[in-house]
């Protein structure tokens, strides 16, 4: 009995702490486009929700692929998965009443790869139609549907398990109790991983480049520690993937030494037992302890690897090369470009140090090899968003053509195509809305064209574009859209989920070999053009097997073809001899050696080689191509070539339709269905100074997200009080809609049942872009904003009886409200380091709307950040500035007025509600007045990458880093001079005001956690001097940031 009740206080603890999270709303723009048109496939278990139709501006009508068919197939796969994981895990789903079918949504609105699961307030999955790349994971599935939707589907059913007391609270509370989200996240997404292996034809858990990360983590042990694969949170290589990792490889351990059953008995002892923690649910289950199993894991991997290694060096010496970067993350694409100062490479660059760029090196600098610290010296492309896509030199070398993962239309976010001008550094903007991505310049100077890859619908095609039409670039038309679909030929037809990447010209251009993915294999192929009649140009697959084979790349002869595949089982640079068809192992690496590209005079080799910390770019000497070089190894293979196809005949064999085993209704989505009733609730609390308040806090939001009502009741025990908040937002159509209503009522006043509160709406108009800039735009965010609002208050005492006597006041206003931003912040940055914020609001309260009062009211807040060259220091400037009618003070609205002093957070922009501001070193309402003035100048500066977590007893948190700051704050605020006064006397008070501004000046500690969803919050540690009266010191520690 008492094992029951401490697992009923931990998990309602759970539920108050935890849970509420999920109920702050914030302004954002709608998740999907208003203007499509929802439909709802129903199988057994699922929803699946898809367009029927998409914008034709998105979708050429040859390419107008059938949503409802791919909704058909989802729902076959979603039920085979359905049955297969429940039979693993005991039917959790069985125990509990669910009001909805599991939603599965389709979505077609971006160009990167999406999964995602969520139990509340609705259980779930989001998944995209567009494949993942083989750069982020090995391709070896028959069908990325099924590997998705199994991997979603495994967290739902995990998250759904509860046993005893668990099952009791999640039929009071509803689907927000969810025991297993509380497991370490390597634990979920371990188990999610190991599913996708056993219930698909592939998965991670056989992933050569999952386990290239593990077999170098080990060789050099320099493992991730327990709490760095707890959560999301590592921003170090190899980021929030690390619970990927090492998850499914420690389940495969556990299910491979002592039995699958014992990885399903962790989760059904914690889902019992979760207040214990997880550390007794996998003693309970194998006997070992966190700490224990995970040595004994790694000891595993040790023993494992070492043997690969003797087997690997028993064969062949180790390949010698030159590291020529140390940025700890991401190198790729490496491009030679032939210069007067000799050969250069280009690369792209991703590091949480700073935006993505592409920059050039210099094999020779003597500053080699690159790490962060140059970072602010070295990019020449700055904010190549999207690493998914490569980028191609012209062949004179003046003009770089690259991709960018953009926003599109509000809703959407899709690769275009951008020129660089190396000569005047102007960029040109090249399409918009196209979904280009891999461009590769062609090799004829007097016929530029270029090759590239399209994605329509989840399906790759291999697109030629003529660049004849592109205007000088020191125009004003740069930013003009110059291609369109109607401007593009297509040089392939595939309709059937086919997955192409980094396509090449060969020399003299009458060839491209491109990679491409289909049904689960990965092979390199060559497309024969025809330059008479493109559409006789023909396919020829160099292999067809099993082996995944990436980024072709010609010999400056066309001779070979080279690239990179993990046909030993390690990623190796292999070359195949076109004439011949002799094929030969070009490298031996321990890690991996990716993205092959050959000098111009064929005597050296640049590649990405994996080390623990990352990718980075490597050189080696290869002479010139040669296959009797002592660096090449002949591989003995029986080759029989794959047959040369007609493209019509090739696409015919690998356009097969996929038809449903059955024929699932389909109707028109109600948002009503899910909207109504919620799906879970929490207990509230409201702790006031003469009352306390007990009641619920849920949601009410429909499956597509497009209608939200967070809304919380609570009844106040003392004075028999009714608190409320109900907000509603529509997210439907733009603009936004917001209704908001919340109050207090005394039950047995005679009164109103809304004795204060206030109630209105707010419209929002959300709109983001790129700055105008030719050489370094930034994205931005900005919002306009206009409401009303009506409120009722009282001037009370703690004495209940005064309410009941006192005539409510009201404030009837309208408002108006701007606010844009183009901040930037990285990965391991500690504050916005460029760009700079802002926001300008305006509140008009006038009787006539039916208010008792009529004044008016204007703040602006503005921040400006301005990057040092030491790496992640910051100067940040902040100004706020404020004015209300004087009437405010005659009417005695001292709520109304501004307050300065004391240590606020001011983690978001002010607006006409916030009255209150900091001066540090001062007490709080040091100054008040209805005339503010206030501006901070910080000097911040990293001290630490800390990444591990603080134990707090049973629980932990995640202290990301260390900063510090100094800083200097001046303000004022003071009351407006009466229109009677004189103008001497007006003279003399404006000179008082500037003679009583306050001045501090102090440093703070700032540290920065997390938890392992994501959820990030800072604490300050400050000290302050006051330098004018009243003199003083202070010290304080404070949740969130200055500004």
């Amino acid at each position: 009995m008492r094992k029951n009740i401490r697992s009923i206080f931990f998990l309602i603890i759970y539920l108050l702490f935890f849970c509420s999270l999920s109920l702050l709303t914030v302004i954002a723009v709608p998740r999907y486009d208003p203007g499509l048109n929802w439909q709802v496939l129903e199988s057994p278990h699922f929803s699946v929700y898809f367009p029927k139709l998409q914008d034709n501006k998105q979708i050429n009508e040859n390419f107008s692929y059938n949503n409802e068919q791919s909704a058909q197939q989802i729902a076959d796969i979603a039920e085979e998965t359905y049955h297969q994981v429940n039979t693993q895990f005991g039917s959790p789903n069985n125990k509990h009443h669910h009001l909805q079918k599991i939603a599965i949504i389709m979505e077609d609105f971006s160009d990167y790869a999406l999964g995602f699961a969520s139990s509340f307030p609705h259980r779930v999955i989001r998944i995209s139609l567009t494949a993942p790349t083989a750069k982020s994971l090995d391709m070896k599935f028959k069908s990325w549907l099924k590997m998705v939707i199994t991997h979603e589907y495994t967290h739902l059913a995990h998250f759904e398990m509860t046993a005893g007391p668990t099952t009791a609270l999640r039929a009071l509370f509803g689907q927000i109790l969810t025991p297993n989200a509380l497991q370490p996240i390597w634990s979920t997404e371990g188990l999610a991983v190991y599913n996708e292996t056993k219930f698909t034809t592939g998965g991670r858990g056989i992933d050569a480049r999952y386990d290239m990360y593990l077999r170098m983590a080990a060789l050099e042990d320099q493992f991730n520690t327990l709490d760095q694969i707890s959560g999301y949170y590592l921003t170090s290589w190899p980021d929030g993937t690390a619970p990927y990792i090492y998850g499914q490889s420690l389940i495969h351990f556990i299910a491979q030494k002592y039995g699958e059953d014992k990885v399903i008995a962790m989760s059904e002892v914690f889902c019992e037992y979760p207040y214990l923690g997880f550390n007794y649910a996998v003693k309970r289950a194998i006997g070992l302890n966190l700490e224990e199993l995970y040595q004994s894991w790694k000891e595993n991997l040790k023993e494992k690897y070492q043997l690969q290694v003797q087997k690997i060096l028993s064969q062949k010496n180790l390949t010698p090369s030159q590291q020529l970067t140390k940025y700890h993350y991401w190198v790729d694409y490496p491009r030679w470009l032939s210069t007067a100062e000799g050969d250069k490479i280009a690369v792209r660059v991703s590091t949480p140090h700073s935006y993505p760029f592409i920059q050039i090196i210099n094999p020779l600098s003597p500053s080699l090899p690159l790490t962060p610290r140059s970072i602010k010296n070295e990019p020449l492309i700055k904010r190549t968003y999207g690493r998914d896509s490569s980028f191609s030199l012209s062949t004179d070398g003046s003009k770089i053509i690259y991709a960018k993962l953009d926003d599109y239309e509000q809703f959407y976010k899709f690769y275009d195509l951008y020129s660089f001008d190396l000569k005047t550094e102007k960029e040109t903007r090249l399409s918009e809305g196209l979904r280009v991505h891999d461009p590769s310049w062609s090799p004829d100077p007097d016929n530029p064209q270029i090759v590239a890859v399209i994605n329509e619908a989840g399906t790759n095609n291999l697109i030629l574009i003529n660049l004849n039409s592109i205007p000088d670039q020191t125009s004003s038309s740069f930013a003009v859209p110059l291609i369109t679909k109607e401007s593009i030929t297509y040089l392939t037809d595939f309709r059937d989920d086919t997955q192409l990447c980094q396509p090449t010209w060969s020399p003299k251009g009458d060839r491209i070999a491109f990679s491409a993915w289909h049904q689960g294999y990965q092979d390199i192929y060559i497309l024969n053009l025809d330059s008479n009649n493109i559409g006789n140009s023909t396919l020829q697959p160099i292999f067809q097997d099993k082996s995944i084979d990436l980024s072709p790349c010609w010999s400056p002869d066309g001779q070979y073809l080279f690239f990179s595949s993990d046909r030993t089982g390690i990623y190796n640079i292999f070359a195949f001899s076109l004439p011949d068809k002799k094929f030969y192992q070009v490298t031996n690496v321990l890690g991996g050696a990716f993205q092959p590209a050959i000098s111009p005079d064929g005597t050296q080799l640049a590649f990405i080689s994996y080390h623990t910390t990352g990718y980075e770019l490597h050189l080696m000497n290869l002479m010139k191509v040669n296959p009797n070089s002592s660096q090449w190894t002949e591989i003995k293979i029986e080759y029989v070539e794959p047959p040369i196809m007609a493209e019509q005949q090739f696409n015919k064999d690998l356009n097969t339709s996929s038809n449903s085993k059955n024929n699932y209704p389909i109707h028109p989505y109600h948002p009503l269905t899910s909207f109504w009733p919620p799906t879970y609730w929490i207990p509230a609390a409201q702790l006031t100074e003469n009352d306390l308040g007990i009641g619920f806090s849920t949601e009410l939001e429909d499956v597509l997200g497009f209608y939200s009502l967070p809304l919380s009741v609570t009844y106040g025990i003392f004075n028999n009080s009714l608190s409320y908040n109900f907000n509603y937002y529509n997210y439907s159509h733009l603009p936004i809609v917001n209704l908001y209503l919340s109050g207090n009522a005394i039950l047995n006043s005679p009164i109103s049942w809304w004795e204060k509160g206030e109630t209105g709406i707010n419209i929002y108009f959300p709109f983001k872009g790129q700055t105008a800039s030719t050489t370094n735009s930034r994205p931005y965010r900005q919002i306009f904003s206009l409401g009303y609002q009506y409120e009722k208050f009282s001037y009370v005492t703690s004495n209940v009886s005064s309410l009941l006597n006192t005539d409510p006041q009201k404030i009837t206003s309208l408002k108006l409200g701007y606010s844009y931003s183009d901040a930037e912040k990285y990965g391991f940055s500690i504050s916005p380091e460029q760009g700079h914020s802002f926001s300008l609001t305006y509140e008009h309260a006038d009787k006539a709307l039916g208010g008792d009062y009529t004044f008016d009211k204007l703040i602006f807040d503005g921040r400006k950040f301005i990057s040092l060259p030491p790496l992640h220091q910051v100067l940040a400037l902040r100004l706020v500035a404020g004015t209300s009618s004087s009437s405010i003070l005659e009417s005695g609205l001292d709520g109304g007025k501004f307050k300065l002093g004391g240590n606020y957070s001011a983690d978001n922009l002010s607006n006409t509600d916030v009255n209150t501001f900091s001066l540090r070193g001062y007490k709080p309402a040091t100054l008040e007045g209805n005339n503010l003035i206030l501006t901070s100048l910080e000097y911040r500066f990293p001290l630490a990458n800390i990444e591990h977590s603080l134990k707090l007893g049973p629980l932990s948190i995640f202290l990301e880093r260390l900063s510090g700051a100094f800083f200097i704050d001046i303000g004022n605020a003071w009351e407006s001079a009466n229109a009677s006064t004189n103008m001497t006397t007006k003279e003399s008070e404006i000179n008082s005001i500037w003679q009583d501004f306050k001045s501090s000046i102090g440093a703070e500690l700032k540290a920065d956690f997390n938890s392992k969803y994501d959820s990030p919050f800072t604490l300050r540690l400050g000290t302050a001097k006051a330098l004018t009266d009243p003199h003083g010191y202070d010290i304080y520690i404070t949740l969130g940031t200055s500004f």
